[in-house]
């Protein structure tokens, strides 16, 4: 098992070494990293098990270095080890999907919990912390933005990985591309929005289409039948029944 320490004081990643040392005979190697712009490299031409990332670094902090790894490495697993315990970091490691977030000075304890959390190899990990997770994040942001003007690399930026692997992996585990999802879920909204007697432009502003004439295309593509029929046959048929 590989190991990688982002730490730019001394003391600090020796004192992470010693305590790996002590439990973890696993560990077959140890990197070391002294800024963020050195750990996206090591990272990516090594591929650590697992990285212990520090925030305050030189060059490239690390926040943004742990970004970058997760857009090259979406699998890999990330201990946020760092003096700051502001919220806005809390949530920024959440959002770039860190394993934990250990504030120092910390106890041994503390720490082997971290690492063991990590270490575990079970399915509830790779949903919270690899593809499937990504997926879900993708689907959620789709969800709460398809009435907005949002690009795959909006998408991409709000999820942590390259544009190129987002789209490559979404097509592969839900067999469509995100756009296509995207115009699915408009659509969605815009059936929901019809059958309470909207008019096709108000639906078209709503929805993220803007156009009207593209969305009575889509819908139209869609569902067979345009938008203004739809809704009046939804209509008719709710009166009748």
């Amino acid at each position: 098992m590989k190991v990688l320490i982002v730490e730019d004081e001394e003391l600090e990643y020796q004192a992470i070494i010693h305590l790996l040392n002590l439990k973890y005979p696993a560990i077959s190697k140890i990197l070391t990293a002294q800024d963020g712009e050195k750990a996206v490299y090591m990272a990516v031409t090594s591929q650590p098990d697992l990285i212990f990332m520090d925030i305050n670094l030189p060059v490239l902090n690390g926040m943004e270095a742990a970004k970058q790894i997760r857009r090259q490495l979406p699998d890999s697993k990330i201990i946020m080890v760092t003096a700051y315990s502001d919220f806005e970091y809390l949530r920024e490691s959440i959002r770039i999907q860190a394993l934990d977030y250990i504030v120092k000075p910390y106890s041994a304890d503390t720490f082997y919990e971290s690492v063991d959390r990590a270490l575990q190899d079970h399915s509830d990990s790779m949903k919270l912390y690899g593809k499937k997770s990504s997926i879900e994040r993708i689907k959620k942001y789709l969800e709460q933005h398809y009435s907005e003007n949002i690009t795959l690399q909006d998408i991409a930026d709000e999820v942590c990985l390259e544009k190129s692997y987002l789209g490559r992996l979404f097509r592969e585990e839900c067999q469509m591309t995100v756009m296509t999802c995207l115009r699915k879920i408009r659509i969605e909204k815009a059936s929901e929005l019809l059958m309470r007697g909207m008019s096709a432009g108000e639906v078209a502003e709503k929805t993220g289409f803007g156009d009207q004439a593209y969305f009575g295309k889509s819908f139209k593509q869609a569902t067979g039948i345009s938008p203004a029929k739809y809704r009046d046959e939804k209509i008719k048929k709710t009166f009748l029944s």
